[in-house]
């Protein structure tokens, strides 16, 4: 028996042997998370839980700067492959793609963070602003197939599976407390919604490239993800109320003192809404770069990506050098997605007509300081 199963393993090696040499493929898995006010001392603490030393919440809220605060995250893994023998006597090339990714994306006004982490004691007099505060994620599985033409232009069509999707939003909301003490007003109108089980559907994925000898500098543009999800069951849990107090008597549609001691209250504040089937768009992204030489061995690049729920575009610029035969580096600034600017760092290794290799860091400081506000990393390897 265990003859049979060491054949079995050298024929299935040797058919996979046989097949990546008949064609070109490259892996990248990556890792990151940002944000434009939480440190990484202060968001560690409220994952895991301890105490949350004061200087933390001040500098959190000078780290606003007025400003919507955010905080992203996005890991996974990809796969590119293509046959290196044409298509039908064509020039195109059959080619396809594997993709495992999770998305995440966290946004709240000043004033949300204040009273729930300050309280609302500098806030009397005020209307605190609740609208757009709201938490999403997914996680999906994307296999495509398409073709692939000249200059490494292509285009395919994927079959997702989401396997988790949440979304909570506060559409409109507002707080305000008289200075005297002797007022009370709130107002929330919002929901939490989740798939029960996984959603299916399409997505395409596509690039573009301009190569050309006589022109002095190349330009990219990738689109990913686009398309759309099905879920067979969505659950909305709904809210939409108004509070309003003077002194002590609570008084307002749907929601007041005798109205919680009677146990009446939540269901007349919340709504639960389920829904057989939700059409919704995945969450795409769009990048767009340019290349330009400033010598025979080192030139400048400048990207740009919208897209998968950044709350601003994302923008990339840097300088890059070859070193040697078989290295090649760069410097980089980054500025948008979750957070400010913020520096990189990337280096690649290459032994010709074999494979190379890719590691780019975002936020090198990142990784050894509590106070930054952010880390990332990337590691491709590709097939030559």
């Amino acid at each position: 028996m265990k003859g049979w199963m060491a054949y079995a393993f050298m024929a299935f090696t040797c058919v996979l042997h046989a097949q990546l040499d008949s064609l070109t493929w490259d892996a990248t898995a990556w890792g990151q998370h940002r944000s434009n006010a939480l440190s990484h001392e202060l968001g560690r603490l409220l994952v895991r839980g301890g105490h949350i030393d004061r200087s933390l919440i001040d500098a959190a809220r000078l780290a606003h700067e007025g400003e919507m605060g955010a905080f992203g995250y996005t890991s996974g893994v990809a796969v590119n492959w293509r046959i290196l023998g044409p298509w039908k006597e064509s020039n195109a090339h059959v080619c396809g793609s594997f993709q495992f990714k999770s998305l995440g994306d966290v946004r709240w006004t000043p004033e949300l963070f204040d009273l729930a982490f300050a309280g609302n004691a500098g806030h009397l007099g005020r209307w605190d602003v609740l609208d757009g505060s709201r938490v999403r994620s997914g996680t999906w599985l994307q296999a495509a197939i398409g073709l692939e033409g000249a200059n490494q232009n292509r285009i395919e069509l994927g079959l997702v599976y989401r396997m988790q999707s949440t979304d909570a939003r506060i559409r409109n909301g507002h707080f305000y407390v008289s200075e005297e003490l002797d007022f009370v007003t709130g107002y929330v109108r919002g929901h939490v919604g989740w798939a029960e089980g996984g959603s299916w559907g399409l997505a395409t994925n596509a690039e573009w490239h301009f190569l050309r000898a006589e022109a002095p500098f190349a330009f990219h543009m990738r689109l990913q993800n686009f398309g759309f999800v099905v879920s067979p069951d969505w659950t909305e849990l709904q809210v939409d109320t108004l509070v309003e107090t003077t002194g002590l008597t609570w008084t307002g549609p749907g929601l007041s003192v005798e109205s919680i001691a009677q146990s009446a209250g939540a269901s007349e504040v919340l709504s639960t809404a389920n829904q057989r089937f939700r059409f919704a768009l995945m969450p795409f992204r769009i990048d767009a770069s340019f290349e330009y030489p400033l010598g025979p061995r080192s030139g400048w690049d400048v990207q740009t990506q919208i897209g998968d729920w950044m709350p601003v575009p994302r923008a990339v610029t840097g300088y890059r050098r070859a070193i040697g035969k078989q290295w090649q580096a760069g410097l980089q600034l980054v500025a948008g997605g979750w957070g400010r600017l913020r520096p990189a760092a990337w280096a690649r290794w290459r032994k010709p007509g074999e494979h190379a290799w890719m590691l780019f860091i975002e936020d090198p400081f990142g990784w050894g300081s509590k106070s930054a506000y952010g880390r990332g990393i990337t590691l491709r390897y590709q097939n030559l």
